[in-house]
């Protein structure tokens, strides 16, 4: 597909975009925190590990409804306005959950920090989309998913070290005032006032009956189910598969951290080169591989250690694939859809948290990893079925013939 001249030669945002992935950087930390921060908290308010983690669940599960929701009662604002408003709402009632005394305010914080988180993720993709050539879509987007990848390898330890080291009231304070801060920037470094689109239940279901969008979303929950199938009990897998003593079970965790961020500037390269429906492909394709051969290995650190190079490589390949396909899907909506590719990520987080909650009492911790395989398969099947779909559609609109002009009625 050509492009005009004009496109092809505009200058590339890179301060914007770095900005945008600071934006889901603080996003990404602000969702990993209470996990790193998990042990202090529950002593802190005298309350079980499982109490805790119902926080995660309950930032989770707002997440996933209220993403389409912003998109269908305020995606008719600017998107920088949002994402400042999802921002704002996510430093507040983090530095707000630093104060509270009680189990149920607590929690209710949570939720409301799951609302900004919403306002945060989905906008930011569309946000980045936006200030690109379509043809530079795909290494925008994985620019900006690089501060969710940072999250993981930088936010989840540190808050964990923060927690232990100074306790998990002032590490929510520092938090709260880095994201404010963050907000500031954008504010001043973004300059960006595209609109997107308020949409209805009625152009909700327009758009998901749209060929391939509803098997993407699907897809993104089969993809996050197995990956969280595995990486929900990744600490016992690899002690009781693997072997891994404490020290080296860091180590691996290290690995599969840094390991993404390469992931994540080979999907940059990779972007320019090949399309989204086959960096999806190949990602899927390879973590299928990986969980199977993961399941069959032999019980050695260094194959844990190999094996988890690979996971984060294709893992990181996958997800600004996925978002870039879903916005050639529906570009006009991009805010929609990447707000329902978002709350599909979140779905899929929890079924494949509760699924392996259910498998290994009743197969064992080195069943999980065929579990996950499982999944990846079924999302190459949606892939194959999707893409088929969307071919069927295109095919039956070249063949239909022109609507009559105003002019010849």
């Amino acid at each position: 597909m050509s492009h005009p001249a004009h496109l092809d030669s505009a200058p590339w945002p890179a301060w914007p975009l770095r900005l945008l992935a600071l934006a889901y950087f603080t996003m990404g930390t602000g969702t990993l925190a209470v996990v790193g921060a998990l042990p202090p908290i529950a002593a802190s308010l005298s309350l079980p590990p499982s109490a805790v983690a119902l926080m995660v669940s309950a930032f989770a599960a707002t997440f996933a409804v209220a993403a389409p929701v912003v998109q269908m009662v305020a995606g008719h604002l600017p998107r920088r306005t949002l994402l400042l408003a999802g921002l704002g709402i996510l430093g507040a009632s983090t530095l707000l959950s630093a104060g509270v005394g009680s189990y149920p305010l607590l929690l209710s914080l949570r939720i409301l920090s799951g609302v900004g988180a919403a306002c945060v993720g989905p906008v930011v993709s569309a946000l980045g989309s936006t200030l690109v050539p379509p043809q530079r879509q795909g290494r925008a987007l994985a620019i900006v998913f690089s501060g969710m990848t940072m999250a993981s390898v930088v936010g989840l330890p540190l808050s964990a070290w923060l927690g232990e080291q100074i306790g998990w009231r002032p590490m929510f304070v520092g938090l709260g005032v880095w994201t404010w801060g963050v907000a500031l920037a954008i504010a001043l470094g973004v300059k960006d006032r595209g609109r997107g689109h308020a949409l209805g239940l009625g152009q909700l279901a327009a758009v998901l009956r749209r060929p391939g969008v509803a098997g993407g979303v699907a897809l993104m929950v089969c993809q996050m189910a197995g990956l969280f199938t595995t990486i929900t009990l990744i600490n016992p897998l690899l002690r009781d598969r693997f072997g891994a003593d404490t020290a080296q079970t860091s180590l691996a965790l290290m690995v599969l951290g840094l390991s993404g961020l390469a992931g994540n500037y080979l999907a940059r390269w990779l972007a320019d080169l090949w399309s989204a429906d086959r960096l999806v492909a190949v990602s899927l394709g390879g973590l299928t591989i990986m969980f199977l051969t993961m399941a069959g290995a032999p019980a050695r650190l260094w194959a844990a250690l190999a094996l988890l190079v690979l996971w984060a490589l294709a893992n990181d390949l996958f997800m600004p694939s996925q978002q870039r396909r879903m916005v050639e899907l529906a570009p006009e909506v991009r805010g929609l859809v990447l707000a329902l590719n978002s709350s599909a990520l979140y779905v899929g987080m929890a079924a494949g948290s509760f699924t392996a909650g259910a498998v290994e009492p009743l197969a064992g911790v080195g069943t999980l990893p065929l579990v996950s395989a499982g999944f990846m398969a079924a999302g190459l099947g949606l892939l194959a079925a999707t893409r088929r779909r969307a071919a069927v559609a295109s095919a039956t609109r070249t063949v239909q013939p022109p609507a009559a002009c105003p002019a010849a009625r």
